[in-house]
């Protein structure tokens, strides 16, 4: 579980509806090291390995938005392949 500063703190998040009927959200990391600059590549690359590898099989529509309200849509996924 991430703690509600590394939460604010995320560029990005990713909603994931898995295919037993949850959904979950997972945020980015997206510092290299303590004390390094947030990089929002590194984020989405990160969520996308999670998704692709971790979970792989397991999940049936993924989409990552920018963590803003109402964050604008970054990427779509459908069944482990980018749409």
């Amino acid at each position: 579980m991430m703690s509600e500063n590394a939460i604010n703190g995320a560029l990005t998040k990713c909603i994931v509806w898995f295919y037993d009927g949850n959904s979950r959200t997972f945020y980015s990391r997206d510092k290299s090291h303590k004390s390094a600059k947030p990089n929002m590549a590194l984020g989405i690359r990160r969520l996308e390995k999670m998704l692709l590898e971790t979970f792989k099989g397991k999940w049936e529509t993924a989409i990552i938005y920018v963590n803003k309200n109402n964050g604008e849509e970054i990427a779509k996924y459908k069944k482990g392949v980018r749409v």
